[in-house]
């Protein structure tokens, strides 16, 4: 079986090669993305801004569509916590296992949420992958980002090894950045803003609130280039791109559905994973799905997914993270369970997790000396 769309398990050309190859352009050495010897990398980071987002909102955005570089793939699943692992350690989340939104523990059968959830696991086991930043430990760095993040079981489980330089806001961001890079002779700044995707889940990318959010971010990336010496380079990309949803695509299970008897899920609405209680009946529950949802869903079990290379290089500990079956909506459209489904998430108008363009490609803009 083949994926719905292209995912690409070479990562020259995707979200996973960006922080290795700006370390390696401090060093003057060859790297995936042909970045340039620079003393200093600034890496934007910006949380839910795809490509597809970005075109769209072009007129309020002239700094970042000005700029040059090509769009990459962030990879798959399109969500936070598996994309900027990848990014940190240079893997694939089948390598370093955090393989969704939520998966289930195959030790516990106990659901975690990787975003908020893995402060009660034993990080470092769950994602035994050196990160990038305590391999080239002899390079400056420093990661700035909000202070509510710092002792987050997410933060040790791909930040771990870096300076982080709490930074509540714009203003602190860029004052942080003003001192990194006056206070080293080289190194590595990464830099996470998360305002676009915040609002993007409550109001959607259509809205007025995320384009006046998207023109904060345009004028944030020019006063970070202005303070760029000659060779010093930045980049600003993404973790994954963010479609709206309208509630009448909602599908909501039932909790008394055939479809849920038997069967815990996890992942998130445009990524469903589902994890069937008796192993033996996960051919029979394939097939209860595929015939009710088929036409709405790409609908797959597990080993083929990872076939596809879906989730890149899978060890066989972090495979049984992954859903025995997994469902992504075809479309503008969410699944939800409605024993599980919160008000909240249920209220959310942008959402991402699935394998559509919009929501997989991001853009990579070169400033400075990266140019």
């Amino acid at each position: 079986m083949t994926a719905m769309l292209p995912v690409l398990t070479s990562k020259d050309r995707s979200l996973a090669a960006v922080l290795q190859s700006s370390f390696e352009a401090v060093k003057g050495r060859p790297n995936s993305l042909n970045l340039k010897h620079v003393k200093h990398a600034v890496i934007v980071l910006v949380d839910g801004l795809g490509e597809t987002n970005l075109l769209a909102r072009k007129a309020h955005a002239r700094t970042l569509v000005k700029a040059t570089g090509p769009s990459i793939s962030a990879g798959f699943p399109s969500t936070t916590a598996s994309m900027l692992t990848s990014l940190m350690t240079g893997a694939d989340p089948g390598s370093h296992g955090l393989v969704g939104y939520s998966v289930r523990n195959p030790h516990t059968g106990l659901v975690v949420n990787q975003l908020s959830g893995l402060d009660s696991l034993d990080v470092r086991t769950w994602q035994p992958l050196p990160t990038i930043w305590e391999v080239e430990d002899q390079i400056p760095s420093a990661v700035i980002a909000s202070p509510r993040y710092q002792h987050s079981g997410l933060t040790e489980a791909s930040l771990r090894g870096a300076d982080y330089v709490p930074a509540a806001n714009y203003a602190d961001r860029l004052d942080s950045i003003a001192h990194f890079l006056r206070s080293t002779a080289r190194g590595v700044a990464y830099v996470y803003v998360p305002e676009l995707d915040m609002t993007a889940h409550a109001s959607g990318v259509e809205s007025d609130q995320w384009i006046r959010r998207l023109e904060e971010l345009d004028g944030f990336v020019a006063d970070v280039a202005r303070l760029l010496a000659p060779k010093d380079g930045m980049l600003v990309t993404a973790d994954h791109g963010v479609i709206d949803v309208p509630d009448h695509h909602h599908i909501v299970i039932p909790s008394d559905s055939p479809l849920l008897q038997g069967v815990t899920t996890g992942g998130e609405p445009r990524c469903l994973h589902l994890y069937v209680d008796e192993p033996g009946r996960v051919d029979d529950v394939f097939e209860l799905w595929r015939n009710a949802e088929g036409e709405r869903a790409t609908i797959v079990r597990r080993a083929d997914a990872i076939d596809s290379g879906w989730f890149g290089q899978t060890t066989v500990e972090h495979a049984a993270r992954i859903g025995d079956i997994i469902v992504l909506p075809k479309g503008i459209r969410v699944y939800f369970d409605e024993r599980v489904a919160t008000s909240g998430s249920r209220a959310m108008r942008g959402h991402h997790g699935g394998m559509s363009p919009a929501e997989m490609v991001v853009p990579l803009k070169r400033f400075g000396a990266f140019v």
